[in-house]
């Protein structure tokens, strides 16, 4: 396509936090492909504020998805009107381009009734979403990793896909924010930080509860600080571990939003944990990032870029089987131990 100053490009990538972190770099490739142009990003609530440090965008604008499923129950009507006043409003705006990352029908619907002048998004995209674009681009491999997927659509506008910045931009107020959170629960910061996240969203993906505990206290007998973060409803879970020292570690799960969830895995040393957001968003920061692995394939789903290492068992049949509930057992997450996690772990903070 032709350059054009005036040219208005509207980003749509909805959910979830680690399919978000893994959308991030596109911004960067238009911004320096259409330095004048107006970029915006269409999000949904989750992953709003992550998007909202991207400098390389002039606006993030919420879809609000959450809001219309809690109104829907007590005001259909109310629903119906916010709905499309909302899509009337971003019409007006009158975008050339609309890029859909999402692929699927709640994205591919939504640019539909923005009527941007061109609508594009992946050919292979599910739930009949590829019926709403007008252009539709060829992923040419199923095995690519989720950010070069997004390049390879962004690349669809000319766009140079070689360097990947995620835009994940500190300000001076939440950098402050994480130094009161600090000074407030005494994390020792002479030592190096280790930050362990125990949960995922999926069942299948999580280690042992106890075994992360087992890796935490050997950590903390090596001279390192121990910071878990997870969301609220881990914190009870966390609270049970006994730790050796219970001045080297810190539960704060429950206890930051994304804004500085991300301060926190900028001023890290390690970070271990599943394939969930927070592993991306540690990888996204620069943070060496040690992925436990069973379900879900790394080379589509794990950490991205280098000094990154992630542990799975491929000698089992079962690895890489996309279930959400396990029914054999686990196994491909017992067979990871805490010597092999701590080995690797040391290595890379003694680095």
């Amino acid at each position: 396509m032709q350059e054009n100053k005036g040219e208005k490009i509207l980003i749509t990538r909805l959910s979830a936090i680690g399919d978000v972190i893994h959308a991030l770099p596109v911004a960067y490739a238009l911004r320096k492909k259409f330095p004048d142009a107006q970029i915006d990003w269409l999000v949904e609530a989750k992953a709003y504020p992550l998007v909202k440090l991207n400098p390389y965008l002039d606006n993030v604008i919420l879809l609000p998805r959450k809001q219309w499923r809690e109104m829907l129950s007590h005001d259909f009507i109310g629903t119906i009107k916010s709905f499309f006043k909302f899509f009337r409003e971003m019409k007006k705006k009158k975008y050339d381009i609309n890029l859909d990352l999402h692929g699927l029908f709640k994205s591919a619907l939504s640019s539909f009734l923005i009527k941007p002048g061109l609508r594009i998004g992946p050919a292979d995209g599910r739930e009949l979403s590829t019926f709403f674009y007008q252009a539709k681009i060829d992923i040419p491999a199923k095995k690519m990793h989720k950010i070069e997927r997004n390049l390879h659509l962004a690349s669809a506008l000319e766009a140079e896909t070689d360097e990947v910045k995620y835009g994940l931009k500190m300000t001076p107020i939440i950098r402050s924010r994480v130094s009161r959170l600090f000074e407030s629960v005494n994390i020792d910061q002479s030592k190096k930080l280790v930050v362990i996240n125990p949960f995922t969203t999926w069942e299948s993906k999580n280690w042992f509860l106890e075994r992360y505990f087992q890796l935490a206290n050997e950590l903390i007998k090596a001279g390192y600080y121990v910071i878990f973060t997870g969301g609220p409803g881990d914190k009870e879970a966390v609270d049970s571990f006994e730790a050796l020292d219970k001045k080297s570690y810190s539960n704060l799960a429950g206890k930051t939003d994304l804004e500085e969830l991300t301060e926190i895995y900028n001023r890290a040393s390690l970070y271990i944990g599943g394939d969930t957001g927070p592993t991306h968003l540690a990888a996204a920061v620069g943070l060496k990032v040690i992925a436990l692995m069973g379900p879900t394939d790394p080379d589509t789903h794990g950490p991205y870029g280098e000094g990154h290492t992630v542990i799975q068992d491929n000698s089992l049949e079962c690895i890489r089987c996309w279930d959400r509930h396990c029914s054999r057992k686990m196994q491909c997450m017992k067979s990871i131990t805490v010597e092999q996690v701590l080995r690797i772990a040391k290595q890379k903070l003694e680095v």
